[in-house]
């Protein structure tokens, strides 16, 4: 079983430095190209279905991956980012001066602000929805079009870190992060692979 998450592309929340978390937000320009460059990166594969997470900026990617490819996209809604509450929609600075927490990684930053997500909460989320993934694809490949934020929590599933923190890894938009081997046992074989983005397209953008 072979699963590659790709992180959506560049959105205009990340563009601005705001918290995204369940919002939707559109992908600029960049995000588009960067799109279209992972899409023609992927087109070549055998796979067998193309998942994504419901959010715009993720949507908006998976589908330029799945036309690509000539097929539809999968809605999985597991695959969602964090979700932040009240945080939501507000910069990094905003959002310190108000709670505390901060832009980066360690144990769960986002305890104070109201109505957040529980980052174990968070870790089991995106874990039962990959292991679901998964367990679909024993013997064939799949794409999932997700988050930063939730492709650092897999990949903490995956080799087995606390779900209590995140892990301190950057995952740029559209880099490909590829994980394989049988149930039960997957193995993380590739992380934030950026080598199709291309051009002077950037592929680095704050996650979340």
């Amino acid at each position: 079983m072979t699963v590659i998450l790709v992180r959506h592309g560049q959105s205009r929340g990340n563009l601005l430095g705001i918290i995204q978390g369940w919002s939707d937000e559109p992908l600029t320009e960049v995000g588009q190209a960067q799109a279209r460059q992972v899409a023609a990166r992927l087109a070549s594969l055998d796979v067998a279905a193309v998942y994504a997470s419901p959010l715009m900026r993720a949507r908006a990617t998976g589908e330029a991956v799945a036309t690509a490819l000539g097929m539809s996209v999968i809605d999985a809604p597991g695959m969602r980012e964090h979700y932040f509450g009240q945080a939501q929609g507000l910069t990094w600075a905003e959002a310190s001066a108000r709670w505390g927490m901060r832009a980066g990684h360690g144990e769960d930053w986002a305890a104070g602000v109201p109505d957040a997500e529980p980052m174990l909460d968070f870790r089991q989320r995106a874990a039962a929805a990959f292991d679901e993934i998964l367990a679909r694809h024993e013997d064939d490949l799949a794409i999932c079009v997700t988050h930063g934020g939730t492709i650092a929590q897999v990949i903490g599933h995956v080799i087995g870190l606390s779900g209590a923190s995140t892990p301190s890894i950057r995952i740029d938009n559209t880099s490909l992060t590829t994980v394989e081997g049988v149930p039960g046992r997957p193995t993380l074989r590739a992380m934030n692979d950026t080598c199709h983005v291309t051009d002077g397209v950037t592929a680095v953008s704050r996650a979340f």
